[in-house]
């Protein structure tokens, strides 16, 4: 019995420390590689030929509404060290910000 209830707590625990593993809602090297590839112009380092992108149906909008509750935190930890030198970590997670703020105002409108 006394197993059975540490078993139960450490289980609570590890669903509370782990959420997206109960929840289902983790990335994969699939979700990181699109949001590389579609959005590479918009989340280098250094200033980007437009600061994010302009077409809410766009492939980068697209492949960052594709990721599981857009989390965008899930991808940054998929970076290997070569891409984390490449790509900005800020301007990943502004992605998911630009995105649904794009997506909110675009339900207003039509």
């Amino acid at each position: 019995m006394f197993l059975q209830k540490v078993a139960a707590l450490l289980l609570v625990c590890v669903v509370a420390t782990y959420p997206h593993l109960a929840m289902g809602n983790t990335c994969t090297e699939k979700h990181k590689e699109a949001i590389l590839e579609q959005c590479k112009e918009f989340i280098r380092h250094g200033p980007p030929p437009h600061p994010f992108p302009r077409e809410l149906h766009g492939a980068c909008c697209k492949a960052a509404r594709d990721v599981p509750q857009m989390n965008m935190h899930c991808v940054i930890k998929l970076l290997t060290p070569r891409e984390e030198k490449e790509y900005s970590e800020d301007k990943v997670v502004q992605l998911k910000h630009f995105c649904q703020m794009r997506q909110q105002q675009h339900g207003r409108v039509a």
